[in-house]
């Protein structure tokens, strides 16, 4: 029990509500509800602000009772995922303040991850106090094991997650939604070419990036393949965030058909 532990139990907690109510935003759009668009629209708006405060006025108590921590955010490693985090929050309210709901999701979760990164990088290499991450970490051999595992465990878990938040966003699971979404069919079709392109680039950077780091032995091809895991995480994100998304703006087809 110390004032850092608190600071960051009451963020998670404000970020939490912030990030769902951006996020059920678009939703009351999708679904046409602008009463309770306005309702989240709000309390995003809100929580953003409240968020933003606490993480300024955090920085005094991080100063005050982990000094070490402090430094490693303001002029450590730290400091450029702080930085992110900041721009991205602004960029998040000002994208929910004009209704563009869609970027606003990628801009939130970038911001509480820029978080999440830079407390890691802040206090690198210490995993706890006195305990640093090599310390902690398990031999090799468990780690390469645990690597495949979990790789090879994706390869089925990622293709059925990316389904299914694909017909969530996509609002498939709607009342109604059967009876027609009112995409012109040129429109349907060019956007299920640019997705199935995506999802083709998805898997092959997810299979050279696996290959990479398993087989290969040199650290060159190790960076190479990280870089082909980066590129399949934002390429996927792509590949599963369907048209409806950005139809679901103010002034597309979305909205037109509410």
């Amino acid at each position: 029990m110390n004032p850092t532990s608190m600071l960051i139990g009451v963020l998670a907690v404000v970020i939490g509500g912030f990030l769902a109510a951006v996020y059920l935003c678009a939703d009351a759009v999708r679904v046409g509800e602008p009463d309770l668009e306005d309702w989240f629209r709000r309390r995003a708006l809100a929580s953003g602000i409240l968020a933003g405060a606490l993480a300024l006025g955090g920085l005094g108590v991080l100063s005050a009772d982990s000094p070490a921590l402090y430094h490693g955010l303001v002029t450590g490693p730290g400091l450029p995922a702080l930085v992110v985090s900041a721009l991205a929050g602004l960029a998040t309210q000002l994208l929910v303040w004009v209704r563009r709901y869609g970027p606003a999701r990628a801009s939130a979760a970038l911001a509480v991850a820029a978080i999440v990164t830079g407390w890691a990088l802040a206090q690198s290499p210490n995993f706890l106090p006195g305990l640093t991450v090599q310390q902690a970490a398990a031999p090799r051999d468990t780690l390469i094991a645990v690597t495949v595992a979990v790789l090879g465990g994706a390869i089925i878990l990622f293709p059925s997650l990316s389904l299914l938040f694909s017909l969530v966003l996509r609002g498939r699971f709607d009342p109604g939604r059967l009876k027609g979404s009112g995409i012109p069919p040129v429109q349907a079709q060019r956007a299920a070419g640019k997705h199935g392109l995506a999802g083709r680039v998805t898997g092959a950077l997810f299979l050279a990036g696996f290959g990479l780091l398993t087989v290969a032995g040199s650290e060159w091809a190790h960076a190479l393949g990280v870089l082909c895991l980066a590129g399949f995480v934002v390429v996927g994100v792509y590949a599963v965030a369907p048209a409806e998304v950005a139809a679901d703006s103010p002034g597309g087809p979305g909205a037109q058909r509410g």
